[in-house]
């Protein structure tokens, strides 16, 4: 009888250390997953944050733009078609009727353009114009500035059938496409550029070429480069959307820009 309550009493101390170990495991495990969890979370609100503040970064970056094209363009084109009208308005001569009518023709003509190129103009104001108006269109205005300084040959060719993404990412998207060609106006010596636009069902792909001078990618690419940071921060801005981008250049050739994004691309 002894020896069966010394084995009942060395099951019930066996069955305790082994509930008591489990107790253990269990608050162990709880801790770590809470621990985990917490720390995922923190990753992701520090994401979230870095991405809000890239892209007010992006906002501003667009906005300043803006405001450095309108003033190029109403110094350009405005003031020019507006001094055109004055001058027409000044060789009006009443005596001579049929002159009176070209000359007013003419002026008519340079007031309605100019007066759609301010509504242009006021349209780029709008923060939200690339949510509004569609990357595509936003996109061809770019080019459309280009084409107005008669020093650029520009194309874009649009493929698939055309969705829209999320607008935050298409904001960026547009701000990398506008420095991309801000970087051919100001270093290219390019004479062309074209862009592709391919929708494929799970992504866009977008082209950017010109017919430029090209540079050596690695040495842009080095540290000491001042350049290499702008080209940083476009791959690391298309890395935070989900997307990639890819630089090719070849001196004396042009240069080749492909991004890609996906469709369903979740932050």
């Amino acid at each position: 009888m002894h020896f069966f309550e010394i084995n009942k009493i060395a099951l019930i101390i066996g069955g305790v250390a082994l509930l008591s170990i489990l107790v253990v495991f269990i608050i162990l495990f709880i801790s770590l997953y809470q621990k985990r969890y917490y720390t995922n979370l923190k990753e992701r609100q520090e994401l979230q944050s870095s991405f809000q503040q890239e892209l007010l970064k992006t906002r501003l970056e667009i906005q300043e733009e803006t405001f450095r094209n309108i003033s190029q363009e109403i110094h350009d084109n405005i003031g020019q078609a507006l001094s055109f009208v004055k001058l027409n308005l000044n060789l009006v001569d009443p005596h001579n009727a049929s002159l009176v009518i070209d000359k007013l023709s003419e002026s008519k003509n340079l007031l309605t353009k100019t007066i759609q190129d301010l509504r242009d103009l006021a349209r780029s104001l709008n923060t939200d114009f690339v949510s509004e108006i569609g990357l595509q269109v936003a996109i061809e205005q770019l080019l459309q500035i280009l084409d107005k300084t008669g020093q650029y040959k520009t194309s874009i060719l649009v493929e698939g059938i055309v969705f829209k993404n999320n607008a935050q990412r298409e904001l960026v998207v547009y701000r990398i496409v506008q420095e991309l060609l801000n970087n051919i106006v100001k270093h290219a010596e390019a004479s062309a550029i074209d862009i592709e636009m391919q929708y494929l069902s799970e992504r866009l792909i977008i082209t950017v070429r010109d017919n430029g001078k090209g540079f050596d990618i690695s040495t842009a690419r080095s540290a000491e480069n001042k350049n290499s940071l702008g080209l940083r921060n476009m791959a690391n801005r298309m890395s935070m959307i989900g997307g990639t981008i890819e630089i090719s250049s070849i001196t004396g050739s042009g240069t080749k820009v492909l991004m890609e994004l996906p469709k369903t691309s979740l932050l």
